[in-house]
């Protein structure tokens, strides 16, 4: 995916724009380690609605990482 800056030149992101839901598998890897503080670790509830993900470590809730 390529973008333009203010005055027009080509420029390239080397950051990751989004995650494939459909392959993600929710091991929050991507979470840890992301060093921008731009992803939150999201849960889903059996409706598959995306739910903020509580202390208790819920296993029971499907896990995705989320921007």
């Amino acid at each position: 995916m390529s973008f333009a800056t203010c005055d027009g030149r080509d420029w390239t992101p080397d950051y990751l724009i989004s995650i494939d839901p459909k392959k993600c598998i929710g091991c929050g890897r991507c979470f840890k380690v992301c060093g921008r503080d731009v992803m939150t670790l999201k849960g889903i509830n059996e409706e598959g609605e995306l739910v903020d993900l509580d202390d208790d470590g819920d296993d029971e809730i499907e896990k995705k990482s989320w921007f």
